[in-house]
């Protein structure tokens, strides 16, 4: 039976983050941006300038949210009155699909502020899929989880991270957000083959690619957000694509955020290699 490229989802082609710092910039300029990718957490339940910036952005540009505390690994409840908010969110502005990451952000509901990955294991691949169910009834829409980084490897695992991660996908029958760079970088501090980790997931449940900065720090590789995107990340990443054809590569970028110019130059450059490398994946044999 053959199965949907993409998820099933419309390739936009590449975008970028949208961060408060270039509001003004994006309603004055009106850039040539594909698609943004915006924070719902940023967002709910507030008025005043940034949901007025954000309505007039939108009134321009493809919007698709992305969270960061949907805690979908979590052994506290789902929080209903969070995923409703979401929910209406996700409908103002239009957004298809919905990620968020495959980890947890909430223990005895407190607020970590950071993606806790699970133990892989049989237990926790039956608890998310559970979460995921739901998730998805509620949203109405397709849900993509993100792969994160982890700097030591989770107590308990009974399975390899791309069983773990492709177990919850196919049981949930749930899309995948795969960032790249957390691919490459777990690469390096766990000693893996990223290429064959990328042929151990269901690529065909990709919908949506990250691509960001990571940078060395006390003998690891630190996932920061900070600095441009890896020459080994953009390597993996045309990998990538010889895999799963055109898609929505994300440019992302959360501190020490560079200029409106400088993010749009590397969205250019993911799309740029993205379409070569497209190309060269349908082109006829010499």
């Amino acid at each position: 039976m053959s199965r949907p490229a993409n998820f099933g989802l419309e390739p936009l082609g590449a975008g970028v983050g949208l961060r408060r710092e270039h509001y003004g910039e994006i309603i004055e300029r009106r850039p040539a941006v594909r698609w943004f990718e915006v924070i719902p957490e940023n967002y709910l339940h507030r008025g005043g300038f940034v949901t007025d910036r954000l309505r007039r952005i939108g009134e321009h540009y493809r919007l698709i949210a992305h969270g960061v505390s949907l805690s979908i690994g979590s052994s506290d409840p789902l929080d209903m009155a969070h995923l409703r908010a979401v929910k209406r969110f996700c409908d103002e502005i239009g957004s298809p699909w919905f990620s968020d990451h495959l980890c947890f952000t909430m223990v005895d509901h407190v607020n970590l502020n950071d993606l806790i990955p699970l133990p892989f294991t049989d237990e926790a691949v039956r608890h998310v899929v559970a979460r995921v169910k739901v998730v998805q009834d509620v949203l109405e829409r397709p849900l993509l989880l993100e792969n994160v980084t982890y700097y030591m490897a989770p107590s308990r695992s009974e399975m390899s991270e791309a069983e773990f991660i492709s177990r919850i996908a196919e049981e949930a029958d749930c899309g995948l957000l795969l960032d790249v760079s957390n691919v490459l970088l777990n690469s390096r501090n766990q000693d893996y083959d990223p290429v064959a980790f990328l042929d151990s997931l269901p690529l065909h449940r990709v919908g949506v690619l990250h691509l960001a900065g990571f940078e060395p720090f006390d003998g690891v590789w630190l996932d920061s957000h900070a600095k441009p995107v890896d020459p080994e990340t953009w390597t993996l990443f045309r990998e990538v694509i010889r895999r799963i054809g055109p898609t929505s590569p994300l440019v992302e970028w959360d501190a020490e955020i560079p200029s409106l110019d400088h993010l749009l130059h590397e969205a250019d450059l993911a799309q740029r290699i993205m379409d070569e490398t497209a190309a060269e994946r349908t082109a006829p044999p010499a």
